[in-house]
């Protein structure tokens, strides 16, 4: 799921999830620090995925506001990806697309991963190079 950052051996004082956590471990002081950070950037890279399949969607199903349609997928993803996915099966199906759940999910993997570039370089000064749309 887009919107999970920490695995659950994290939450039980496993601070690399490979073990226990050995008191003094200087990871632990970090941790919090390093888990709020990790949090927000994994909701600005789902942010900006529902972006790019809303103006993915929009082209493919010949919508006029990708915004708007990009506003109603994040209230669909509220639920997790499987509520952004039915969303967009729905959608496609209500315009008589047939697509695939391994295509959409391709693409919503493909754009994740477009989303965490881009913010990536945003963080160290390079924003958006290439296509803003992410891959076809």
């Amino acid at each position: 799921m887009c919107y999970q950052t920490r695995r659950p051996s994290e939450e039980h004082g496993d601070a690399d999830g490979d073990g226990p956590m050995v008191i003094g471990d200087s990871s632990k002081r970090a941790r919090p620090h390093r888990d709020a950070h990790d949090d927000v950037l994994s909701g600005k890279i789902c942010a900006r995925r529902i972006t790019l399949m809303a103006r993915w969607a929009t082209t493919v199903l010949d919508l006029e506001d990708a915004q708007t349609y990009a506003e109603e997928l994040a209230r669909a993803a509220a639920s997790g990806d499987a509520g952004l996915l039915d969303r967009i099966r729905t959608d496609f199906q209500a315009a008589g697309i047939e697509i695939l759940d391994e295509v959409l999910q391709d693409r919503m993997v493909a754009l994740l991963r477009s989303a965490a570039e881009e913010l990536r370089r945003s963080e160290h000064g390079h924003p958006h190079r290439g296509t803003e749309d992410g891959p076809n």
